[in-house]
């Protein structure tokens, strides 16, 4: 019974064109550990509570296209967190620094208000993609050249300067840096 209602929605999803498919769907690979993708995009948020930030075991969270103007330091619970999608927010100022305790491989913080990254970003030993286009980025913290495994830096829409971005450059060579 589980895997024809499994079965149904993965069909309708695909049908759908969804990427992220199901809110809060447990997906399961014939017995394997499941990932848990959480999406919470298009909600009308304001906050994030405890009934999103409590789901520990979550792989993957898209919180994108709400009203959210900041994180709650709570989310460092989320230690499984691979991917997360902050875009399309009104985040503003800078991300939380208990994004350290995330194991992030991709982050979307892209087209919302923010001013900085934490420092903590440095930490991030596993992200791959990170993209902060479109915010109010000015400065970046020297914790981004710790970022050895990052492919991609999208910076496109922010406020720096060319030798800023330079700079970047030659700190993360095997990165693409879109700006």
């Amino acid at each position: 019974m589980v895997l024809v209602i499994d079965i149904i929605v993965l069909v309708t999803a695909l049908a759908a064109g969804l990427f992220w498919f199901a809110r809060a769907y447990h997906m399961n690979n014939n017995g394997s550990s499941g990932a848990t993708v959480l999406n919470y995009s298009n909600q009308g948020l304001t906050s994030v509570g405890a009934g999103i930030y409590n789901q520990t075991n979550a792989t993957a969270l898209d919180l994108s296209h709400n009203n959210l103007r900041s994180l709650p330091s709570q989310m460092g619970r989320m230690t499984h967190l691979t991917s997360l999608n902050v875009s399309y927010d009104s985040l503003q100022g800078s991300l939380i620094a208990e994004i350290r305790l995330m194991p992030l491989v991709s982050l979307d913080a892209s087209h919302n208000d923010m001013t900085g990254m934490p420092a903590e970003i440095g930490q991030l030993h596993n992200l791959q993609t990170l993209n902060y286009s479109y915010n109010q980025i000015n400065t970046l913290p020297n914790e981004l050249a710790n970022l050895t495994q990052l492919n991609t830096l999208n910076l496109m829409g922010n406020p720096l300067s060319a030798a800023q971005i330079n700079s970047l450059k030659a700190e993360l060579p095997h990165t693409a840096i879109v700006f």
